[in-house]
C-alpha cells in the first residue's frame, strides 16, 4: 500500500491500494487532522467505515450533511461520493475500506443489512476503535499481515456494527433530544421546533429553518434520521412539555393547552390520550401511564 501526506494531517497515515494479503481490505488509514481541515470528494470502490477518536467533523454525502462526533463510526457506500473536515479542534480519524461480499457469509450478510437499513452513522461506536487500531497498526508496522488474524478482528467489527445499528434502529423509532447525532440541517429545524413549543409550525417554514429549498426533500430527510414526519416529532415535543406543566396543580388544563398551540381543551385531550394512554386530568391528579 502507498503512504499518502498531506500538510494540514499532523500524524497519521492514508493507504490505499489493496492489501497483498488480504485485497478485500482497499484501504485502512489513521490521522490527526489540523483544525477546519477538509478533505476533498472522493469515493472508493467497496464501504469505508471511519471512526471519530476526538473532535467533531461533518461528513457530506451529495446535499446530506451529517456531524460526526466522537465515538460515532460514519458509513459510506461503494462507488459513493463523499468528503468531510474538522469541525471543532483537532479530529483523530481511523477508517477502513473493505469489499464485503468478498469477505464470506458475514460480509455479505453485513452488507446486504447495511442496505436494508440504509445505515449512515453509529453513534456511540466505541467498540470499534480498538478493532480498526489492532489493523491499522498491523499495516503501520510494516510486518506482514497475518490474514487469519485480520479476519477474526473483522468479523469482531461486523458483529459490533449490526449490533449497534440495531439499536440505533430501535431509537429512532421514538422522539429523540437534540444531542443525538442528527445532519446539520435537522439538528436546526430540530431547534426551532423546541423553541416554539406554542404553535404548530409550517412545513415550508421548517424547511427554510433548515436551509432547504424542497419542502419534499426536507420531510424525507426529517424521517429518515429521526424516525417520524415534523410534524410528529414537534407534536411529541408540546405534549412533553404540557405533560411536565400539568404536573402543577394549579396550572389549567385548557390554559396548558392553549399555551403549547392545541386549538381547544378537548383537542389537546384527545392528543394527549393518544400519546400516554391517560387523559391530562388523570396525569394532572397524578395518574399513571399506561
Amino acid at each position: 500500500m502507498k503512504i499518502l501526506r498531506e500538510p494540514q494531517i499532523i500524524s497519521g497515515f492514508i493507504y490505499e491500494d489493496p492489501l497483498e494479503e488480504l485485497p478485500a481490505v482497499t484501504h485502512c488509514g489513521e490521522a490527526l487532522c489540523v483544525p477546519g481541515y477538509q478533505l476533498a470528494t472522493h469515493s472508493h470502490r467497496g464501504f469505508e467505515f471511519a471512526y471519530l477518536s476526538r473532535g467533531e467533523a461533518v461528513w457530506r454525502v451529495g446535499k446530506d450533511e451529517t456531524v460526526h462526533q466522537m465515538g460515532d463510526l460514519f458509513i459510506t457506500y461503494p462507488r459513493e461520493r463523499h468528503s468531510g473536515g474538522g469541525r471543532a479542534g483537532e479530529t483523530h480519524h481511523l477508517w477502513i475500506g473493505l469489499e464485503l461480499e468478498k469477505l464470506g457469509a458475514e460480509g455479505r450478510q453485513l452488507a446486504g443489512h447495511l442496505r436494508r437499513k440504509n445505515v449512515r452513522l453509529l453513534s456511540g461506536c466505541a467498540a470499534a476503535e480498538p478493532i480498526l487500531r489492532s489493523i491499522v497498526g498491523q499495516v503501520v508496522s510494516g510486518l506482514p499481515l497475518k490474514r487469519e488474524v485480520t479476519l477474526a478482528y473483522l468479523r469482531v467489527l461486523f458483529a459490533v456494527i449490526e449490533q449497534q445499528s440495531r439499536r440505533d434502529t430501535a431509537e429512532k423509532r421514538q422522539a429523540r433530544p437534540l444531542a443525538l447525532p442528527y445532519s446539520y440541517a435537522v439538528q436546526k429545524a430540530v431547534a426551532y421546533m423546541e423553541k416554539h413549543l406554542d404553535r404548530r409550525l409550517p412545513l415550508a417554514e421548517l424547511a427554510a429553518v433548515a436551509s432547504l429549498k424542497q419542502v419534499s426533500h426536507f420531510c424525507t430527510q426529517f424521517r429518515r434520521e429521526v424516525g417520524m414526519t415534523p410534524a410528529t416529532h414537534h407534536l411529541h415535543l408540546r405534549l412533553n412539555a404540557a405533560r411536565t406543566a400539568l404536573r402543577q396543580p394549579a396550572f389549567d388544563i385548557t390554559l396548558v393547552a392553549m399555551q403549547f398551540g392545541f386549538s381547544s381543551s378537548q383537542h389537546f385531550s384527545t392528543a394527549f390520550q393518544r400519546a400516554f394512554g391517560l387523559s391530562p386530568r388523570t396525569w394532572q391528579k397524578g395518574g399513571a401511564e399506561k
